[in-house]
């Protein structure tokens, strides 16, 4: 035979029994033989033809495929088996069909090793991923095209509080009911329909109905691309909604609580700059009660523009925004009021204000007052002594102003900037460098940007060693007022 119709790797030999004076079959004799059996079986110095094979081949006794070669020859019947040998490149499996053939048998040998080293990489990744899915806290499970649930996992059967039994085969509408199952459905009908993974979080995405789920669904495709089913990955994430319900409530109830403490706190601290300024104005004041009454005014002054940080940040939080009074204004004119106000704090500092082009437009004056105060009262407070800051008012565009303020000394850390508008931050000194002598809330550049943000503009910052640190606020030329009532025009 020389087993032309075998596949190409497929080793295919004819053996006639080779019988003891009992009829007993001690060994085979090899009649014909493909080149793969030559390899396999047979040595490099002789044929395999007419050789016996327990000779050429003593493996075949150790493996049983002689055992099997001799119940196929005294039986009649075919057998098919699955057998190894060690060999210099290692474990080595055959798969053997062995068929009667007159007295004797015709045996096929195909080579197993690679099926079989991945079918164990197949078996070894599955019960991996069997041990995951068993042992995981998210609900995990399989439903059929007509959204039969046909794997689950342990946590998906605590979830429906049913043993897993009681669970398979059934459908969220059989085991929850069509008002609690109603939203599942859709979710399943949406992804099923559009093919495309989605997730939801609510208390009705996933399995039961007493929880918030964070379910995952896709579908599942055979290899021709159609869809088989439907797979799930419900996470119950109840507490962390709850927490996040209760911080939001927390902090709610932080700014309503600063908001009544900031407008509180303004009529005694009013009243309280009164006292002072009627004390100031006696004529008869000896000197160390004037030092005294012009401490408190300035201490008055100081909590009275802590507390109107706290109201504007109370209105952005909370009221939708700082509300903003609209009318003619000349920014140049802003500028030369807001420095001469903070020079005379700052006598190692001087301010410089340049201004280039057109500086007029239609803002909230006192808004753009304290966006000026804060920022050039920062780089006064973070620019090394004997340095100057610059103000520089551009308008290149006609229909924006741009008011830069740049100050000298260590740029500002990359870990500070994602935080640098946030409320309540304020930015540690670098070593070596002053402390300031005023602490304030930590809002002042919060405000900057609420207040920017509400004119319809936008503040960049630029720090570098070399170049120093620069803000640039960027507004339209014209603000509209959010209550067209409160438009006062010049």
């Amino acid at each position: 035979m020389s087993g032309a119709g075998a596949p190409p790797s497929e080793a295919v030999m004819v053996l006639r029994s080779v019988r003891s004076a009992g009829h007993g079959i001690l060994d085979f004799e090899c009649v014909s033989a493909n080149v793969h059996a030559e390899r396999w079986l047979g040595r490099d110095e002789r044929p395999l033809v007419r050789q016996r094979l327990l000779e050429e081949a003593p493996w075949v006794g150790e493996c049983g495929l002689f055992a099997a070669c001799v119940r196929v020859a005294v039986r009649r019947e075919p057998e098919v088996v699955r057998v190894s040998r060690q060999s210099s490149v290692g474990l080595v499996w055959l798969l053997a069909r062995v068929s009667p053939w007159e007295d004797g048998v015709v045996v096929f040998l195909e080579d197993l090793t690679e099926r079989m080293a991945a079918e164990e990489t197949l078996r070894r990744d599955h019960d991996l991923l069997h041990a995951v899915i068993e042992s995981a806290t998210d609900a995990i499970y399989v439903k059929d095209v007509d959204a039969r649930y046909v794997l689950i996992n342990p946590a998906t059967a605590r979830a429906f509080n049913r043993a897993p039994q009681d669970i398979l085969g059934r459908t969220d509408l059989e085991l929850l009911g069509e008002d609690v199952a109603g939203p599942t459905l859709a979710h399943d009908r949406a992804v099923m329909e559009s093919g495309v993974t989605a997730t939801y979080e609510d208390s009705e995405g996933g399995p039961g109905s007493d929880r918030i789920w964070q379910t995952t669904k896709g579908v599942l495709r055979r290899g021709d691309s159609t869809v088989y089913g439907l797979f799930g990955i419900s996470r119950d994430v109840t507490a962390r909604r709850r927490q996040e319900l209760e911080r939001d409530e927390e902090a709610r109830f932080q700014e309503r609580f600063i908001g009544v403490l900031g407008h509180d706190l303004g009529n005694p601290l009013a009243a309280v700059r009164l006292s002072a300024a009627a004390l100031l104005a006696q004529a008869t004041l000896t000197p160390e009660a004037r030092r005294v009454a012009q401490r408190i005014d300035g201490s008055a002054e100081r909590m009275a523009r802590l507390v109107k940080q706290l109201l504007d940040f109370t209105r952005a939080r909370m009221a939708g925004g700082i509300p903003l009074r609209p009318r003619e204004v000349c920014m140049e004119s802003v500028c030369r009021r807001i420095i001469s106000e903070l020079e005379p704090a700052h006598p190692q500092h001087q301010v410089d204000l340049e201004v280039d082009g057109e500086s007029r437009g239609i803002w909230d004056e006192e808004r753009l007052g304290q966006v000026l105060s804060n920022l050039v009262g920062n780089a006064l407070q973070h620019s090394p002594s004997g340095t100057s800051v610059r103000v520089r008012l551009a308008a290149s565009d006609p229909l924006f102003q741009r008011v830069e303020v740049h100050n000298l000394g260590p740029p500002i850390p990359d870990s500070l900037r994602p935080r640098l508008f946030a409320p309540f931050h304020r930015a540690t000194p670098e070593p070596g460098m002053p402390r300031p002598h005023r602490h304030g809330l930590g809002l002042g550049l919060y405000i900057v940007s609420q207040i920017v943000t509400a004119h319809g503009g936008w503040v960049d910052v630029a720090s570098s060693l070399e170049a120093g640190t620069c803000f640039s606020v960027t507004l339209p030329r014209v603000v509209q007022a959010q209550d067209e009532t409160q438009t006062r025009w010049a």
